[in-house]
């Protein structure tokens, strides 16, 4: 499935190549000499909860801002912003409702009920966790961004549970002073895919303003489809409210965010490409790339409420800070288990194939309902002298009801139509944490953190059969346990001439261990072990960040992660080839021992004044790599390499009639799809084109995503395969005041 290396780096390299073509001298030239545009290095973060300027945190960290948003046309796709991220890999299991996303090869969960191994987090609130979503963010939570943090590496002594990989931070844009908004209109052709989205910004008076923001979007086709049901598995339609007010007075500021989101989104969709001699499958079985034959369409739909409120008080000492939220998410996924209808079944066993099936109408729903309260205060300090401090308290209390529905056709030895299996969690957290910097020299500055950790969780599993409602012995459970880690990290940051930074840090990470919720098939080969311990990782970094000339800013990060009693996916064995336990399997996580991740990673970013417009261009590269120190088998999720590109240029036509284009890179090669399977990952590059003009108040854009029309799996196994979207075209019309 792979293709040469050298061929996967034509439009990295290129791209590479005309960041470095652009160099200041030549620019100013060209240009005659006019001021660049200010450095992506002074862009404001608050990886340390503080607020400073990129270039000064000894943390590899990259930032999208609301600018770069819109001059991709305003993206709510979290796998489109992060292809951008060197160390990321967003996991497409080709439904948002269990995407995942993972940071320098941290582990994966997916289907199961672990928590993710990246740190969440949205208007400072931990929005992570649930056995069904929380390990991505979802639309709602990209609708009408103010920027994105991604801070790679071990972030637990200020960011907390989960934060092995590292954490990203989005916030929404706040309501301003002012009278201003947008809306913003995109069609896609191939999909029949409309979309608006809006924010309208009021000033009530000099203390008061608000901010109301919506979207909505309907796309009744898609590329994938469903024989059997004539429709298409990747239809999609929802729409999401929210209501902002923000107070502010001297030194006071505070913000109300409600917010209610519905979506009909797609579900898993997978194609069979089982060779011919497999177990049950003697004359191989291979549906079209893009055809399934299942029972039903196969829908997900998700719901998202949440409120939160956050609020900063300054004084002459320093900035206190508090964010409050509570978050329910409800989930529902319906999946066809076997992936046959009755017909397509019966065709097959006529032929003498499809042996190991035995049930077309067996099926699976999974329901999850989700709830999170999160409290978060800290205080931060002025410097004073050599010495700046922040303390703080994170508070986490989760209730997570789920049920999980199975199907069957009855028979006369077996009357069951199915189990009906409830269950329900409870997760409460507490931290205290904080950190303390030290001016050594002028030049050299020292800081460390730490937070401790105590957590508790239970977790109840019942089991019965339908209809008689008989209880199932091997179904029912109830587990509880407590856990508590220390976590710190400490670094050294040395100034050079020219804004230059050198820095070295030692850093940790916790992700709690749990119970494994669905035990599976009786039949299946690998049992499913009743709970995993917690998992710790443990990073250390060096990197250097600052100016290549006068336009370009660049980091470079080295590191190395050990991780204890790493949690991994295993599945339980089963497969539609498998005479024993022929359905879908079941994933479920275990610890399988200690793991080691190392990485390099190169980001640089320019912006110029050229031939009378604005260029903007971003570049990034990363290797990484990575095993489990038991079996030598390397990391699953886990690219070889990973590379990005983007180039943004703008100028006047005539008049105020302005024109632009914008194209985005992102590609990755090598890699293994799970810890226990041979499988590998497809090499990957994709180009994003978006070209306009803006005049007045309105821009007007046409796009194609998946230009070159690239076909790669997604997510595969020893029977399925499952595809990306191929090319798309689209227009947008954006109006602003």
């Amino acid at each position: 499935m792979h293709r040469p290396v050298q061929h996967h780096w034509l439009l990295a390299g290129a791209s590479f190549a005309a960041l470095s073509a652009f160099a200041p001298g030549s620019v100013a030239a060209q240009t005659g000499g006019e001021t660049a545009a200010t450095s992506i290095g002074e862009v404001v973060v608050t990886a340390r909860r503080r607020e400073e300027r990129l270039r000064d945190v000894p943390v590899s960290a990259s930032v999208i801002d609301v600018g770069q948003l819109i001059e991709r046309g305003d993206i709510v796709d979290p796998q489109t912003i992060l292809n951008s991220v060197p160390g990321v890999k967003f996991l497409d299991t080709s439904s948002p409702s269990n995407s995942e996303i993972t940071l320098r090869g941290s582990g994966q969960g997916r289907g199961t009920s672990t928590e993710a191994a990246v740190g969440l987090y949205r208007n400072n609130i931990y929005i992570g966790g649930g056995t069904v979503g929380g390990r991505s963010l979802s639309r709602i939570d990209l609708l009408d961004l103010e920027q994105f943090q991604v801070l790679r590496g071990p972030q637990g002594a200020l960011y907390g549970r989960n934060a092995v990989g590292g954490a990203i931070t989005v916030t929404s844009a706040r309501p301003q002073w002012n009278s201003s908004g947008f809306v913003n209109l995109n069609y896609q052709f191939e999909t029949d895919l409309k979309q608006v989205q809006a924010a309208m910004n009021h000033a009530v008076s000099d203390e008061v303003a608000i901010r109301l923001t919506g979207e909505w979007f309907d796309q009744p086709n898609g590329f994938f489809y469903n024989a059997s049901q004539d429709n298409f598995i990747d239809r999609q339609k929802g729409y999401a409210a929210r209501g902002q007010i923000r107070f502010r007075r001297e030194n006071f500021d505070a913000n109300l965010l409600v917010e209610d989101g519905l979506y009909d989104l797609p579900s898993l969709r997978a194609s069979f490409v089982v060779p011919p001699g497999a177990t049950g499958f003697p004359r191989g079985y291979v549906t079209p790339k893009y055809v399934a034959f299942a029972n039903d369409g196969e829908p997900a739909k998700q719901r998202i409420q949440s409120v939160i409120g956050q609020f900063t008080w300054e004084s002459d000492a320093g900035t206190l800070s508090g964010a409050t939220g509570f978050r329910r998410r409800l989930t529902r996924t319906e999946n066809d288990t076997d992936q046959f209808d009755p017909a397509t079944l019966a065709r097959e066993q006529a032929r003498g194939n499809a042996t190991t099936v035995t049930d077309a109408n067996a099926a699976t729903n999974n329901n999850d309902d989700f709830e999170a309260l999160y409290a978060d205060f800290h205080f931060a300090s002025v410097k004073t002298g050599r010495v700046s401090w922040l303390v703080g308290l994170e508070l986490l209390d989760t209730d997570d009801k789920f049920t999980t529905v199975t199907g069957r056709t009855p028979t006369r030895a077996n009357p069951s139509v199915g189990n009906f299996l409830p269950g329900r969690g409870r997760y409460k957290s507490w931290a205290p944490y904080g950190s303390m910097g030290f001016e050594v020299t002028p030049a050299l500055n020292a800081e460390g953190e730490v937070r401790y950790s105590r957590d508790r969780k239970k977790r109840q599993n019942f089991g019965f059969s339908l209809p008689t409602n008989a209880p199932i012995a091997a179904q029912t459970s109830a587990d509880a346990d407590r856990f508590s880690n220390l976590d710190y990290a400490f670094s050294l940051t040395y100034s050079l001439p020219s804004e230059w930074i050198v820095y070295g840090r030692i850093a940790t990470g916790y992700r709690a261990g749990g119970f494994n919720a669905n035990v599976g098939d009786p039949r299946a080969p690998v049992p499913v072990v009743p709970s995993y311990n917690p998992e710790n990782g443990t990073s250390y970094e060096v990197g250097a960040k600052g100016d290549l000339g006068r336009n370009i800013f660049v980091t470079l990060a080295a590191y190395q992660t050990e991780v204890e009693d790493f949690q991994a996916q295993i599945d339980n064995g089963c497969a539609v080839t498998n005479p024993v336990c022929p359905v879908a399997s079941v994933a479920f996580i275990s610890n399988v021992g200690r793991a080691e991740v190392w990485g390099v990673e190169l980001t640089a970013s320019g912006r110029w004044d050229l031939w009378g417009g604005k260029l903007r261009a971003n570049a990034s590269a990363s290797r990484q790599g990575g095993e489990l120190k038991s079996t030598g088998r390397p990391i699953q999720q886990n690219p070889r390499w990973i590379r990005a590109a983007e180039v943004n240029y703008r100028r006047p036509i005539f008049g105020d009639v302005q024109g632009f284009a914008n194209l985005s890179y992102s590609g990755q090669s090598g890699g293994f799809q799970e810890i226990d399977s041979p499988l590998e990952l497809d090499d990957r590059d994709l180009l994003d084109a978006r070209v306009g003009v803006n005049f007045d108040r309105v821009e007007i854009a046409a796009y194609a995503n998946n230009l070159g029309q690239e076909s790669f799996v997604v997510f595969g196994s020893a029977t399925q395969a499952r595809y990306n979207d191929p090319r798309k075209f689209g227009v947008q019309v954006r109006y602003r005041w």
